[in-house]
């Protein structure tokens, strides 16, 4: 069974995980935001699967990020969503969810 735990070692994460990355061609769209090119080196779930077990291979719910991009979507103690995670929550929440309200509960 899959955990949290173990999840980013399955196989299906590691080939969508290369799929999001090309598909941004391996830049930060944090940075691109704002003029900048920065290599993406992380694949970042904008809904946590902690909370959203449900989006995990969801393409929508992924966004490549830099390393210092990264660390500023959640609180790496706490794992709570800063603003600018929250900023892209909902930029995608219309896309994301526009069949199903989202769900606080994990499959």
């Amino acid at each position: 069974m899959t955990t949290v735990k173990n999840f980013h070692s399955q196989v299906r994460w590691q080939r969508l995980r290369s799929r999001r990355l090309r598909m941004d061609e391996y830049m930060c769209r944090e940075c691109i935001r704002y003029g900048r090119t920065t290599k993406a080196t992380t694949v970042h779930h904008i809904y946590p699967i902690e909370t959203h077990w449900e989006l995990r291979f969801n393409i929508l719910n992924l966004l490549s990020l830099c390393n210092k991009c990264h660390e500023q979507m959640h609180h790496r103690m706490t794992r709570e969503i800063t603003d600018v995670g929250k900023q892209w929550q909902k930029r995608i929440e219309k896309q994301l969810f526009k069949l199903s309200p989202p769900s606080m509960s994990r499959e």
